[in-house]
């Protein structure tokens, strides 16, 4: 009831503060399911308003309101952390992406119904399609409901539509047969809106599909499948005419789809090709990067795989696998650290943790740090071990420390 509730609000409510809470809807399918779940959730009853081919519903409190005493959506909305805010800013709540997959389709099936489309698209000379996508004016939103999709394996595409004077809006696309056909049977439109898919889900069926998303980069050509054929005495004339086809030097200007790249492999066998025909990675061109600021950000081992996901993006440490050494610097103090467990001071003291070491032991060594000279020193180094913590800003109070300000002539050896 509250995934349900809380789609339809998020898609077409309008939930401000100072401003009567109410959604707003031309299918009356969704004003009922509204009321529906907001009776059973908040004894809630819907005043249905209806405006020329529109219905509005007022979702009143059932009870008086007052300092102390709030609206039951507002409170619901608090504990789902969620800000009642304008459309642009909308965003779903956390709770959400802790949901099965069961769930989430649930969710996005009602979220759909509000500015959600599924239409035919019908264009001359090709069989009838459709036009899949989910349009709002909130660019998080979009993001969030492109997360949702491949949450159950669909994949989509988000473009920004520009809306003259007005905010632009963000549409999530579901292109291509095959993701379209997943869609539709895994999340569907809830309302008059998702009566349509039994027949679009038969053209839908009936399109031999030819894939341009998911292409393997052109490179691969070059990089990969050519030093196979060359090691297996073949040219690319005849390669190609092994495969019972012409041969054009185009194909190395295209990118490589799966089945291709798997006709290929019928003939070169090799079990690197065969992975990347096969695997479950989706290639996908980049299209821009977006600074965000400077953020703490920590480094994650997902043991079997080590590699982590980031935004949807697979992150592979490959400098970490291809390192002979690795080592890390650690400094407690650097962190409010001040004491280990036995209460031992940890004041000025630096740890190198070799964590990776191909040709030696993996060890972690303390060092003492100084920081007026951005330098480690061994823990029991004479010249800094025994000095009052007092004297390290001074560099002249130590005299075994040289510095360009020491009275020394010009052609005199310094022993840095």
């Amino acid at each position: 009831d509250e995934l349900i509730l809380l789609a339809h609000l998020i898609g077409d409510g309008c939930i401000l503060p100072k401003q009567p809470y109410h959604y707003t809807s031309n299918d009356p399918a969704n004003i009922a399911v509204v009321n529906e779940k907001a009776e059973a959730l908040f004894g809630i009853q819907g005043n249905v308003v209806p405006q020329k081919t529109w219905f509005h519903t007022y979702l009143r409190s059932p009870r008086p309101l007052s300092r102390g005493n709030y609206h039951p959506i507002s409170n619901w909305y608090e504990r789902l952390q969620l800000p009642r805010v304008r459309s642009y800013a909308k965003f779903i709540p956390g709770g959400v992406f802790r949901c099965d997959d069961e769930r989430v389709a649930l969710f996005l099936k009602h979220l759909w119904a509000t500015d959600g489309n599924v239409s035919w698209k019908k264009l001359a000379g090709r069989a009838p399609a459709g036009a899949i996508y989910y349009a709002s004016s909130s660019p998080k939103l979009a993001r969030q409901v492109q997360h949702l999709l491949l949450r159950l394996n669909i994949l989509s595409k988000v473009t920004k539509v520009k809306q003259g004077k007005y905010r632009p809006n963000y549409h999530v696309l579901i292109h291509g047969a095959e993701q379209q056909i997943r869609f539709l049977k895994t999340v569907g439109c809830y309302g008059r809106r998702g009566e349509i898919i039994p027949e679009l889900l038969a053209a839908l069926e009936d399109i031999q599909t030819n894939p341009n998303t998911d292409i393997i980069p052109k490179e691969t050509w070059r990089l990969k499948v050519e030093p196979i054929m060359r090691a297996k005495g073949f040219s690319w004339r005849s390669f190609f005419t092994k495969m019972g086809k012409s041969y054009s030097s185009s194909i190395h200007k295209n990118g490589i789809s799966r089945p291709r790249l798997a006709e290929v492999n019928e003939h070169l066998h090799a079990e690197e090709l065969e992975q990347l025909a096969e695997s479950d990675l989706l290639w996908d061109p980049i299209v821009s990067i977006t600074a965000l600021g400077e953020e703490d950000v920590y480094d994650a081992t997902v043991e079997g795989v080590h590699n982590f996901v980031a935004n949807d993006i697979i992150v592979h440490n490959s400098i970490e696998q291809d390192a002979d050494q690795v080592a890390f610097i650690y400094r407690p103090e650097y962190y409010d650290i001040l004491e280990d467990e036995e209460g031992q001071s940890l004041k000025g003291i630096g740890e190198i943790i070799m964590a990776k070491n191909r040709h030696g032991s993996q060890d972690t060594i303390k060092l003492r740090w100084i920081g007026e000279y951005a330098k480690f020193s061994d823990l029991e180094d004479p010249d800094f071990a025994a000095l009052p913590e007092d004297t390290f800003g001074d560099p002249m109070s130590n005299p075994n420390i040289i510095t360009r300000s020491s009275k020394i002539n010009d052609d005199e050896d310094i022993p840095f």
